[in-house]
């Protein structure tokens, strides 16, 4: 029994090792890459990290330009570039000969710059970050901002196709996930205001004629206006697609009940 479980196990690890991709190649490019750059010596090494991390970042910075957001082409370049070039000189600190007497002895970090970059670049993804009439922009500016920082320490530290492999994962988040999430059902909110003659019970009635059109609506304010024969209802409603509000918008229009006083975005 035991004899025909381990030969069963032994089976089933084999073909899981036989179905396994295999990702020698790029160990084999990785060690292609990290050896001509360590040939060319210092700092001709040097030079390449700064470059390398210059170009990716000036890619991210690219489809951000085009998008006209927030942090551009030049922004993630800088960011970048600035992240590599600390990283270089945090090891080249942490390589130097520092003279010291035969009693002590002098350990240099060369991870704590990197803790200080990737703090520090918060507050550059902050300022990014902007609200302005309930709506929030630039988080995945903000984001992206961050990602280009550990980008730019990575190609600093010479991990050349690691930085490569991560720029191309963000340039795919950014440009082909955001077309895949535009196609994704979104529950958006709009805050409408509809005036309506006061009468009894005149709210839950404008309530219930809203969720008629499939909206739902989630908060409720209203203000007697006038001489007090009107009120107007200020609703927070909630949709996954346009063409609902378009719909509701129209049947206001129409409708001889109620006015139709604004539709903000919050």
């Amino acid at each position: 029994m035991l004899a025909a479980t381990a030969t069963a196990a032994a089976f089933l690890l084999g073909a899981a090792a036989a179905a396994a991709p295999d990702f020698s190649f790029l160990h084999n490019l990785d060690d292609r890459i990290l050896h001509w750059a360590q040939s060319l010596g210092w700092p001709g090494e040097a030079f390449v990290r700064l470059a390398l991390a210059a170009v990716l970042g000036g890619l991210v910075g690219l489809e951000r330009e085009i998008r006209g957001r927030e942090a551009g082409f030049r922004t993630n370049l800088l960011v970048a570039l600035g992240s590599a070039l600390v990283m270089i000189v945090s090891n080249h600190l942490a390589r130097a000969d520092w003279p010291h007497s035969a009693n002590f002895n002098i350990n240099v970090d060369p991870g704590r710059i990197a803790y200080g970059v990737m703090t520090g670049i918060g507050f550059l993804g902050a300022g990014a970050i902007v609200r302005n009439d309930g709506m929030t922009r630039g988080l995945t500016t903000a984001a992206a901002i961050w990602c280009v920082a550990a980008m730019g320490l990575a190609a600093g530290v010479g991990l050349y196709f690691i930085a490569i492999f991560t720029a191309g994962l963000i340039l795919a988040c950014l440009w082909l996930l955001s077309t895949v999430e535009k196609r994704l059902p979104r529950r958006q909110y709009r805050q409408v205001t509809v005036r309506a003659t006061w009468e009894r019970a005149c709210i839950p009635g404008v309530i219930a004629w809203i969720e008629q059109n499939g909206i739902d609506v989630t908060d409720t304010r209203f203000t007697r206006i006038g001489d007090l024969s009107h009120v107007d209802v200020r609703m927070k409603i909630a949709f996954l697609r346009t063409a609902q509000l378009a719909a509701m918008e129209h049947r206001l229009q129409e409708e001889a009940k109620y006015e139709l006083i604004s539709v903000d975005q919050i």
